[in-house]
């Protein structure tokens, strides 16, 4: 069995420790945590991107039992895993890893099987030893109702990895990083002012949101979701329709599905038709993720 893997709509799914889509190495990190897999499993995959802003790195990427595929400009993933699918001379041998119920229905028509992708993301996390009586039912981490709840949990381990020992820095240094000329550190600090800027942190971050820096526009978006400040909304609805940056669209779309609050749930349906599958795919997951906690 061959597996052919959606990688931005696994990476839309929120549910991969470690590795959330719009961070700048995402693409990279899910590839790693894939090598992991497949090495532990002998399974052959093949994880297919959307192209990105800049040229992609797939030699660098591919490993192992793993290839990485971006699609060319203007052509989208979807197309290239069908057009995969279709060249393999055993279609019923590959099963196509997406949550995207259109992909889902090309794959079935050219004889192909399918996976959820929330369910093998699942089997991407580290085994954990269960913390509940065995009386009591475990939470569903998959559940989009309890995507913030996991999304938290996994959080905590990131941050010793991304802030290491200035992780109790002042929070003045983080502004003063944020307004910096070094872009990662830039963004590096969005996130930390998400993360434990607490309320002092909702002005910076909001100024952050019109920065030269895609990237660092980005940083702040997450970071606005981190802060769980519901008066950003507006001002991330806002980035999510007219940000010229797909990175930014892209963590719009996903700060408001963490986020929610007045106006999410109608911007993300706007988002839908943006010109990028990129951001209509983590619009999608963002737009499920809103309307399971109603």
């Amino acid at each position: 069995m061959t597996l052919l893997i959606d990688g931005h709509n696994l990476l839309g799914t929120g549910l991969i420790p470690g590795v959330q889509l719009g961070d700048a190495d995402d693409e990279w990190l899910l590839v790693q945590r894939l090598r992991s897999y497949a090495a532990a499993r002998r399974q052959a995959m093949t994880v297919v991107f959307d192209s990105g802003l800049t040229p992609a790195p797939q030699g660098q990427l591919s490993g192992g039992s793993v290839t990485v595929r971006f699609a060319p400009p203007g052509v989208e993933a979807d197309a290239v895993i069908v057009q995969l699918l279709r060249a393999s001379p055993q279609p019923g041998k590959v099963t196509v890893v997406t949550n995207d119920q259109g992909l889902a229905g090309q794959v079935r028509a050219a004889g192909g099987q399918v996976r959820s992708a929330s369910q093998f993301a699942g089997q991407l996390a580290p085994s954990r030893a269960k913390s509940f009586s065995p009386a009591e039912p475990s939470p569903n981490p998959h559940a989009p109702a309890f995507a913030d709840i996991y999304q938290g949990f996994v959080e905590g381990e990131k941050d010793s990895v991304r802030f290491g020992a200035e992780i109790d820095l002042d929070a003045a240094v983080w502004v003063e990083r944020l307004y910096g000329d070094d872009l990662v550190e830039a963004a590096r600090a969005a996130r930390w002012l998400g993360r434990f800027g607490g309320p002092a942190g909702l002005e910076p971050l909001l100024d952050a949101l019109s920065h030269r820096a895609g990237q660092v526009r980005a940083a702040a978006l997450l970071a606005l979701a981190d802060l769980g400040e519901r008066r950003a909304t507006p001002a991330i609805a806002a980035r999510l329709a007219a940000d010229e940056s797909a990175m930014a669209r892209e963590a719009a779309a996903q700060a408001l599905g963490r986020l929610g609050g007045p106006g999410a749930e109608q911007a993300l349906q706007a988002a839908l038709s943006d010109p990028k599958a990129k951001v209509r795919k983590s619009a999608a997951a963002s737009l499920a993720q809103v309307q399971a906690r109603r």
